[in-house]
């Protein structure tokens, strides 16, 4: 079984419902079975009504079976398909029925998450005179879509889907759900779509000047569009590749080493396709700060070995990597680098004009300009060209915050290898999210945006519950064991 058995029972610590074995295999057949029946139906009103309703059954079911349905919403995050016409990502309704059932939750938070969405409510209000037209109802739906997808998610329903991960004191399990339920399924609709699939838009992107064309391609993977452009897709490779890379390098069991090392082999291979030298360079970076706390964690020897395993694995891809994506590497490595092409400089500044003639926000978009319309490719730039001087705030602050988390965290030494990996993915994850806001949009494709936001509150909240457990000082040592092997069993002896 991919989820192991430990127990037969249902168990309680500090009030966290823990279901084992059967329950949560269930929950992973069944969220890939989401997947598999949304790319079979595509965009209609069967798979629609239908997923509405299968949400609500199953989040009723497991309101209190906590682990099977945080395993659930979080596959249903690589759905390829958002519900209904105004776009509301699958998780996220997930993420609706159980904010409307456990609305207590709202009120468990870490503080400085209410920062943050003070913040964005702020935004939507003053923006809201530049947004709001004659159409009240339309500019209404289409902005509260908006606010939903992109900031009631990462600021305020995700965190409430993954607060109780925090009680789970199971490590082991909650790496099997960042492994199974968050990794691998985004991983092999990207793969499926890139050597399976049919060019969608084949003429639209020979538009483009030259062999630049191959990073605006879109697959059709049985009746749904997989987007492959560099910046859609290049956010959530990055973030699959740290994720993926911070489990492949921990000392943990090697079956999950090797399922983890085979997701990275595959998400690398897929970034060199797309030649996005932003997440490229955003992907390091997350790497970087994986190795680094890595170094004050582990032995340096394994440390250093994990830098030479991984280095070794990204050239072995590369070297394998067919000649047509090796010499678009090339092209753009001239374009980006050899040339340092200054268009990014070029749209920031435009952006923030726009941003000077209305501080108070427009509304959300990823256009600025009258005459010429523009994409900014910054995300700090697009929260503030959106929500104003006060709701642009939100998105830095919401990053800061939790790179300073999971920075401090790593200060915090674990003896748990499988929470030591989630802290790691969380880490690596938010770092390449930081860098590649700078020069990319994370908004462009709204299942790429819950995944990766998925994988950070996940981490997190799985890492609190790492940081928080503390061994009492009552209990003595045994002969032989440690105190942590100890506490562990007098746990199990009062398990309910």
């Amino acid at each position: 079984m991919i989820f192991r058995k430990r127990y037969t029972t249902s168990t309680r610590v500090k009030g966290f419902r823990e279901v084992w074995g059967g329950v949560s295999v269930v929950a992973f057949f069944l969220g890939m079975a989401t997947i598999v029946v949304s790319i079979l139906l595509g965009r209609s009103y069967a798979f629609y009504v239908s997923f509405l309703a299968f949400s609500l059954i199953m989040t009723l079911l497991w309101r209190k079976a906590y682990r099977p349905l945080v395993f659930l919403t979080s596959i249903s995050a690589s759905i390829p398909i958002p519900i209904a016409r105004q776009q509301i990502a699958c998780n996220l309704i997930f993420a609706l029925w159980f904010a409307i059932l456990n609305m207590k939750y709202i009120f468990r938070l870490p503080k400085w998450i209410y920062v943050t969405t003070a913040l964005v409510v702020i935004g939507i209000l003053t923006s809201s005179f530049n947004w709001i037209s004659d159409n009240f109802v339309r500019s209404l739906l289409r902005q509260g879509a908006f606010a939903y997808n992109f900031f009631l998610a990462p600021f305020l329903l995700l965190p409430m889907v993954y607060l109780r991960m925090n009680d789970s004191r199971d490590h082991a399990a909650n790496l099997q759900g960042l492994l199974f339920c968050l990794i691998v399924p985004s991983t092999l609709i990207l793969i499926s779509a890139k050597l399976f699939g049919s060019v969608a838009n084949a003429w639209q992107a020979s538009l483009h000047i030259g062999s630049l064309g191959e990073g605006y391609l879109e697959y059709q993977l049985g009746k749904v569009i997989v987007e492959f452009t560099r910046t859609a897709v290049g956010f959530i490779l990055a973030a699959l590749i740290c994720a993926s890379t911070a489990v492949t390098v921990s000392q943990i069991k090697g079956l999950y080493r090797l399922l983890a090392a085979a997701c990275l082999a595959l998400n690398t291979f897929l970034l060199f396709a797309t030649g996005s030298f932003g997440s490229i360079f955003a992907s390091l970076c997350g790497l970087a700060a994986i190795f680094f706390t890595q170094v004050h964690t582990i032995n340096i020897k394994k440390a250093l070995l994990s830098v030479a395993i991984t280095c070794c694995l990204l050239l072995l891809i590369y070297g394998l990597s067919p000649p047509s994506t090796k010499e678009y590497l090339a092209i753009r490595y001239e374009h980006r680098i050899v040339n340092t092409d200054t268009d990014r400089l070029t749209l920031w500044t435009r952006a923030i004009d726009a941003f000077l003639e209305h501080p108070e926000g427009v509304g959300l978009t990823y256009t600025v300009g009258e005459k010429i319309k523009s994409n900014p490719h910054n995300d700090y730039i697009v929260y503030a060209v959106s929500y104003g001087a006060i709701g642009g705030l939100a998105y830095p602050f919401l990053v800061a915050g939790l790179l300073i988390y999971f920075f401090r965290s790593r200060m915090r030494r674990t003896e748990d290898n499988s929470a030591l990996a989630i802290n790691l993915a969380g880490q690596g994850v938010i770092v390449a999210l930081a860098v590649n806001s700078m020069t990319d949009n994370i908004g462009a494709n709204r299942w790429y945006f819950n995944v990766i936001w998925s994988l950070i509150w996940y981490s997190y909240f799985c890492s609190k519950a790492a940081q928080r457990e503390q061994v009492p000082k009552k209990i003595k040592h045994k002969k032989g064991i440690s105190r942590r092997t100890a506490f562990h069993e007098e746990s199990q002896q009062t398990l309910d």
